[in-house]
């Protein structure tokens, strides 16, 4: 048997829990307990792609190791309060909490777990750094069609990190300094391991990202504070991002900027709400005599016209782009952000500090500029006669 109050327990099943599955496969909707009397319980579960642990304090008076189904045992402990006791009953789990008594049938099956693997740490990161970085996945692919695209893709150097990601349309990139490995390091890790990362990691954590052979990569996030130790385990994709092409892009419109727009993110994420609520999502920027514009094009509900609170600088440009594009673009920013525009035909850059974002703009044929007050009107005076 094994003592352990019930917010620690709730805690570490909370975290971990997030890597199992309601599925047909036993092994993916499970959560193994493994605890000694050394007074550590280790939870883990394994989803086929992402395998989780979690480890937290008990007081145990026998080794103990058994599965049973993870999410109805989170759910179990999630009714009770103050000290549970856990322990094995013939073929059952039993948790005792004062006068409840809850049953649940012991699983026979073996699901990888996290623990023996000989580590080489690659670098340290802080969680702010690494919530920094995932500013990037609402750009990764979703299509099940393009597996290259649906990756976070992290690059390490001894000085830096990199995080990019891209749908094909559209791409985000963060740069943080670090202190990293000797040797370059790229990594694609696969889009549902990087977004139950994130959901994982706060601002607070230390995460140490480490190598246990080829492709393979261990995540330990920790927090003494808050008695925070949870590991993560994933297989990189081999497949060959276009890391390069995306930096290539965000080199060429930085040397090709005509027109460069400063404004504030409340304003633009107003604007943009504006465009939706249109029923479209071909936006219309434009830079015209310092002033920046952004519109809606015209639908049967109506059309969205604003000035934005900015300035521009350069000369006077415009063009179409997706608003949700742009909105991937503007919720990863605070404050004051740059756009930067060349021509209607070439990418849109959007950064603001270490974030980069690069939008392809839109074709949108036949349609009139939502401004045509700012076209110059030509006017011709009759010739006066002469004596």
């Amino acid at each position: 048997m094994f003592t352990i109050q019930q917010s620690a327990l709730h805690a570490a099943l909370n975290a971990v829990t997030r890597a199992s599955l309601k599925s047909s496969l036993a092994a993916f909707s499970l959560v193994r307990l493994d605890v000694k009397t050394d007074g550590i319980l280790r939870l883990s579960c394994f989803n086929g792609e992402t395998a989780a642990r979690a480890i937290t304090n008990v007081i145990c008076d026998e080794d103990i190791s058994v599965s049973v189904d993870a999410l109805t045992l989170k759910a179990v402990v999630e009714t009770l309060a103050n000290e549970i006791q856990l322990f094995m009953e013939h073929n059952s789990l039993v948790i005792k909490s004062s006068t409840n008594r809850t049953t649940l049938r012991i699983v026979e099956e073996s699901i990888p777990v996290i623990g023996d693997e000989s580590l080489k740490t690659i670098a340290t990161l802080s969680g702010n750094t690494f919530r920094s970085l995932i500013r990037v996945l609402p750009f990764a692919s979703t299509d099940i069609a393009r597996a290259i695209l649906q990756v976070l893709h992290l690059t390490l150097e001894k000085d830096m990190i990199t995080a990019q990601s891209t749908d094909g349309y559209s791409a985000g990139y963060v740069r943080e300094n670090i202190e990293g490995p000797s040797q370059v390091t790229s990594i694609s890790l696969p889009l549902s391991f990087a977004k139950l990362l994130a959901t994982l990691m706060e601002d607070r954590d230390t995460l140490r990202l480490c190598t246990s052979g080829d492709n393979r990569y261990i995540f330990q996030i920790k927090n003494l504070e808050d008695s925070k130790d949870l590991t993560l385990a994933t297989v990189s994709s081999a497949e060959n991002f276009p890391s390069e092409q995306i930096m290539n892009l965000i080199s060429e419109a930085r040397n090709s900027t005509t027109a460069h727009l400063n404004v504030q993110q409340t304003s633009l994420m107003q604007s943009i709400r504006m465009v939706n609520a249109m029923g479209t999502q071909n936006t219309f920027v434009k830079a015209v005599n310092g002033v920046v514009k952004i519109a809606s094009s015209e639908t049967e509900t109506g059309q969205a016209r604003n000035i934005l609170e900015g300035t521009a600088s350069g000369e006077n440009a415009n063009v179409w782009m997706s608003a949700a594009y742009l909105k991937r673009a503007v919720e990863a920013c605070k404050g004051e952000l740059a756009i930067r525009i060349t021509d209607c035909r070439r990418p849109i850059l959007i950064e603001a500090g270490s974030f980069t974002a690069v939008i392809m703009p839109m074709m949108v044929e036949g349609t009139k500029d939502p401004f045509p007050e700012d076209e110059a009107i030509a006017i011709t005076l009759p010739e006066m006669a002469t004596a």
